[in-house]
This record gives C-alpha cells, structure tokens and sequence, in this order.
C-alpha cells in the first residue's frame, strides 16, 4: 500500500502545473493576437493552441482584454531585466536574457520585433518602448541617454536573434559567462555613457 502525498507536496504541484498552463496561455495569445490582431482573435483559438478549455483561459485572465493587455506587455520581463543597481546593469542584461533563453526558448526582446509588422505589432511595440526602453533610458545619466539606451536594446536583440533564430555557429557554441564577458562591457559602455 503506498503513502498519500503530503499536502505541501501536492499543492506544490498544482502550483506548476497551474504556472506552466498559464504561461503556455500567454505564449498562444501572443502568437495568436501577433498574426492575426485582436479582433480576429477568439478565445477558443487560443485555448485549442494551448491545450486547454476556453474556461480555464477564463479563469486565468478573466476576459480577452485582460489576456491581451498581459500577453501585449513587457513589464514583467523589464522589471526583471532592469531589477540591478545600474552600475553592474550590462552583466546583469545579458546574464538575464541568456537564462531567459536556457529557461523557455524564448526572447521577450524578440517578441517586440516579430509583433512589430503584425497586426497588433502597435501596441507591442509601443509597450515595449515605454515598458522597457523608456524605463531604462530614465535611469540613464548624461547626454544621448535615448540613444544609449536603444544602442543597448538593439545589441540585446541581436544577441537573441543570433542565438534563438539564426543559431549561428560560434554564438550557439559560447558558453553564457564567455558571452556575459565579452557582451557586458560594450554595454555597460553605453549605460555609463563613456561609449
């Protein structure tokens, strides 16, 4: 006869299990309202995407709006790349994305490309600015902040994009603290505004 699970355990469980269906919720909705714009977009499209019932999308976001606010936003991801005091950001950039790529095969910089010419690509690619960009460009000191802080974006997706879509061959066989080593300081450059 075997024993029951402890109660910790099992809620453990559910907690990933409910964590790992959400985010493959979100990962639908993206894909979806990115091809197709918000209004061509049904629930029960991307309930079927995911695997799910259109009642537990329901349950998990309440509404179509409230899934395509979260699943158009960057902030969760901004508030994670920017969380380090600014003068260790560059290193802290770049190690975060590169577990951002080891953890879920995806590039939250990349999705403001891809949206860009789809079409809801407007407001991804206005909440990407305003969530991510802006939020760094403030935090920046002295002149060309603006432009600093978009020379810092534009290298962190190209990284991505060279490592998650292109694969090249050298970047792909790096290892991620050879990457951060050789990656920081160019940005940190831009960051402390020496560059």
């Amino acid at each position: 006869m075997s024993t029951p699970e402890p109660v910790t355990a099992v809620a453990d469980e559910q907690k990933r299990d409910a964590y790992a269906t959400r985010a493959a919720v979100l990962t639908a909705a993206r894909r979806r309202f990115s091809l197709h714009g918000y209004a061509d977009v049904k629930l029960r499209d991307i309930a079927a995407d995911a695997q799910v019932s259109a009642a537990l999308v329901m349950k998990y976001f309440g509404s179509k709006e409230n899934l395509f606010a979260e699943a158009s936003s960057f902030e969760a991801e901004a508030a994670v790349l920017l969380d380090c005091p600014l003068d260790e950001l560059g290193t802290h950039l770049v190690r975060t994305l590169l577990d951002f790529h080891e953890r879920t095969r995806a590039d939250p910089l990349l999705r403001a490309l891809f949206t860009s010419s789809r079409p809801a690509g407007a407001t991804f690619r206005e909440n990407f600015e305003r969530q991510f960009v802006t939020q760094l460009s403030d935090r920046l000191s002295g002149p060309d902040a603006r432009l600093r802080a978009e020379l810092v974006c534009a290298h962190l997706i190209g990284l991505g994009a060279t490592r998650l879509v292109l694969r090249t061959e050298a970047i792909s066989a790096e290892p991620d603290e050879r990457l951060v080593a050789r990656t920081a300081p160019l940005l940190q450059g831009w960051i402390d505004g020496v560059r």
